[in-house]
């Protein structure tokens, strides 16, 4: 299995995202999958204008001349693609929303009905329906502030072409890098890891596995906002020096 892995934190490699999705990945590559991730922060990729030359005048071929190029031919030959985002006013990044309007060179024009959904055609026909992952992670302490952005990937994995196969949603994810609580957590990560594992070897995530996964990290709410809250007030009264993330 060939796995091409979005990241789309603007932090890449430092951010909460990236410890979800390199558990999983650790999972998925020991089972035998090929993966290789790519962090949108490191490339040039223009909004779409909306156009349709990739439709009209240059079939499959957009407009920009920018490093999205080389990304789509990696998407026409992987069997899984991961999007992994953290959750920016309810829904994906804005680096992952370029990224993902500007797949539309991989589509037909033309509108085709999948049963009771609408969708438009691939351009480059498949043996198999191509799996998507959804990681993502958030500093709201409850995981219901997932609902938008996992429906936006229900609705475009309706037709054919796409099969979710997994959503990884994990709420008050900075825990999982804060030194006193990273070993507390740590089996949130495991649990991750076993899911990579279970996507190469059974095509899903078992339900025993997503139960885990959507286990809360905070059960004392009102103690976690405090918290936070606590130390936002130190950090604006200057009592802690403030240092943007990297």
């Amino acid at each position: 299995m060939q796995i091409i892995a979005i990241n789309g934190s603007p932090r890449g490699a430092a951010g909460n995202t990236e410890q979800l999705l390199q558990a999983f990945l650790k999972g998925a590559e020991g089972s035998g999958a090929r993966a290789e991730t790519i962090y949108l922060k490191d490339k040039t990729i223009k909004h779409c204008r909306g156009c349709y030359t990739c439709w009209g005048v240059t079939p499959g071929v957009c407009v920009h001349k920018d490093d999205m190029a080389e990304l789509l031919e990696k998407l026409r030959y992987s069997d899984m693609i991961i999007y992994a985002t953290p959750l920016y006013v309810y829904t994906v990044s804005g680096l992952m929303k370029d990224f993902m309007d500007r797949r539309l060179p991989l589509a037909l024009p033309h509108i085709k009905k999948y049963g009771e959904q609408y969708a438009h055609p691939r351009r480059y026909e498949r043996e198999a329906p191509q799996k998507t992952i959804l990681i993502s992670n958030c500093g709201f302490p409850s995981r219901q502030y997932f609902s938008g952005l996992l429906e936006t990937f229900r609705i475009m994995c309706t037709s054919p072409h796409n099969e979710l196969v997994g959503a990884i949603m994990c709420s008050a994810g900075p825990m999982l890098t804060i030194p006193p609580f990273k070993e507390k957590f740590r089996w949130y990560l495991d649990a991750c890891e076993t899911a990579g594992k279970e996507v190469v070897q059974k095509g899903g995530i078992s339900a025993e596995t997503q139960a885990v996964l959507e286990r809360e990290l905070i059960t004392d709410v009102d103690q976690f906002m405090s918290m936070i809250n606590r130390m936002w007030d130190k950090t604006l009264s200057g009592e802690i020096k403030f240092k943007p993330r990297p």
